[in-house]
């Protein structure tokens, strides 16, 4: 009963979609632009540090790109759950048998299929533009659980967010706290050596690009560190969106 309560809340968050077309214009629009402008920007740039030998920059940043689509969810959420705080919508959902805890569930569900279909569709864009991954199927079906996992960690970072930030305006701001460096190092747009990569160790998004980086450039979806990337990842997922929950229905649902 639950879970067919949550799913019905799912839908309707999905359905939100379509009645406010600016957002899904953006959400559509955003991944599209992004690659294509890295494309144009980066395909001819080349560097010795790429592990592919011939490799351009565009196909450098092009697993932390999808990273960064995901990551991108995080400011989606923080707004959104600002906005439905200022019209009393959070305050209207205690009245309802609808659980916090079924809420956020059906909350995390929906943003994490829309971010991970947005890094899906960088990637159908870029293999229009004539990037060719590796790793074939089971490669494709590893990447979508890393961005999933990523998913939930940015849901979980938008609850923290907007736990703190008590408007929407606020929320926007101090989401670009967490985004700005994800996409330089998470997202290897700044990762050119190894001290880079060492701070890049400390963001989310870095697992992902990572294993994503291994699984397109090699074939490989049995190497020790995507696994072991895939734990670490799930941990972090886990840590952050509990401790969003928490915090989140602490403040909101008394």
């Amino acid at each position: 009963m639950k879970t067919r309560k949550m799913m019905a809340l799912v839908r309707v968050e999905l359905k939100k979609l379509y009645r406010d077309p600016i957002t899904l214009v953006v959400l559509l629009l955003m991944p599209v632009a992004l690659t294509v402008i890295y494309y144009l920007a980066l395909s001819s740039v080349t560097n010795d540090y790429y592990p592919v030998p011939g490799m351009n920059h565009f196909e450098y940043l092009l697993p932390g790109t999808m990273g960064y689509a995901v990551i991108y969810m995080g400011m989606m959420v923080a707004l959104a759950l600002s906005e439905y705080r200022e019209a009393g919508l959070l305050k209207r959902l205690e009245s309802t048998p609808t659980s916090p805890y079924e809420y956020l569930g059906s909350l995390i569900i929906a943003y994490v299929i829309i971010a991970v279909l947005q890094a899906l569709i960088v990637l159908l864009v870029a293999r229009l533009l004539g990037y060719v991954p590796l790793g074939g199927l089971s490669g494709l079906v590893l990447t979508c659980v890393f961005l999933a996992l990523l998913g939930v960690t940015a849901v979980g970072l938008g609850l923290l967010t907007a736990t703190v930030a008590k408007s929407s305006g606020a929320a926007s701001g101090l989401a670009v706290i967490f985004i700005l460096p994800m996409m330089m190092f998470g997202a290897f747009l700044a990762v050119f050596n190894d001290t880079t990569r060492t701070i890049a160790r400390f963001t989310p998004n870095y697992y992902v690009t990572d294993s994503v980086s291994v699984i397109f450039q090699t074939g490989s979806v049995s190497d020790s560190v995507i696994w072991q990337n895939l734990v670490i990842l799930a941990i972090i997922s886990l840590v952050i969106v509990g401790a969003g929950m928490q915090l989140f229905k602490r403040t909101e649902f008394r």
